[in-house]
């Protein structure tokens, strides 16, 4: 078993919820805190950080996503089906960010600094602990699903269907793990809005980048995957458990990141990347 990097540690809470909104500073907010708080760690002893967050009506796309051939088709699709698209910082491809969506970032120090694959098999066990009820369904299984939107080997699967995906950033001697968990709601939506993005963002072309051929059927939610009626609160406190149970002790961060001059540069980055 991978050990975690923060065990016994006291980890500081953050907690970002955007409502539906067509402000892009506000749907921007949780990555520039992301980032803010990479970079205060970067300079800072304390932390870790652990950071939830969500985001109504968003699909966020991947750097790799911008490179397709006929990308504002495949924008205008995203928004006729209600959808607003950002683009993250980061690499990978598209995910869908709406109600049911769960996003949990984990920001910390490590001056080991795990391997990237050590990193991504300590993400897995913590979703593991917090969902213990999968063990009689052969529990959580990390393997890509390929024709899942945003595949990648660390896809978190329940019975060969993705429940959730995971990435890093790393930073000098900081590292985020970050997770999105489809806790409820229309899964298989989610999947056809992005499949139809694709469609029309591609129409057929052959690219020098892989893109999946996203089966709306692939995925999941948590809360049919184990049959039980789960709300984000309900993640979040599981979550929170687990981390006791490795440890860790929890309190409240008190810093005001999102007023610093430190989130308003990173806010501004992330605006003019739109």
């Amino acid at each position: 078993m991978t050990q975690s990097p923060i065990q016994q540690q006291t980890i500081q809470l953050v907690a970002t919820q955007i409502p539906k909104t067509e402000k892009l500073e506000e749907m921007l907010t949780p990555f520039a805190l992301d980032e803010t708080l990479i970079r205060h760690l970067t300079k800072e002893e304390d932390g870790p950080f652990v950071h939830f967050w969500t985001l109504e009506d968003i699909v966020i796309l991947g750097m790799t996503d911008t490179k397709v051939p006929y990308l504002e088709q495949g924008l205008e699709r995203l928004r006729a089906h209600g959808f607003t698209p950002v683009v993250r910082q980061a690499g990978g491809l598209a995910v869908v960010s709406n109600q049911g969506i769960l996003n949990i970032s984990l920001l910390f120090k490590n001056k080991q600094m795990p391997t990237i694959n050590e990193a991504y098999e300590w993400m897995q066990q913590l979703i593991q602990e917090t969902f213990p009820e999968a063990a009689v369904l052969g529990g959580i299984e990390a393997f890509e699903v390929a024709d899942s939107y945003c595949p990648g080997d660390y896809d978190l699967s329940i019975q060969k269907r993705k429940i959730a995906g995971i990435a890093q950033r790393r930073l000098k001697d900081v590292v985020c793990v970050s997770i999105y968990l489809s806790v409820y709601g229309d899964q298989n939506r989610r999947g056809r809005v992005v499949r139809d993005f694709y469609d029309h963002a591609i129409q057929g072309e052959e690219t020098k980048w892989h893109f999946p051929e996203v089966n709306a059927d692939s995925m999941w939610n948590i809360s049919d995957s184990l049959g039980i009626d789960l709300t984000i609160e309900d993640v979040q406190v599981r979550v929170l458990q687990a981390l006791t149970k490795l440890g860790c002790t929890l309190e409240e961060n008190e810093t005001d990141f999102i007023h610093t001059p430190d989130f308003q540069k990173a806010l501004e980055r992330f605006v003019k990347r739109q």
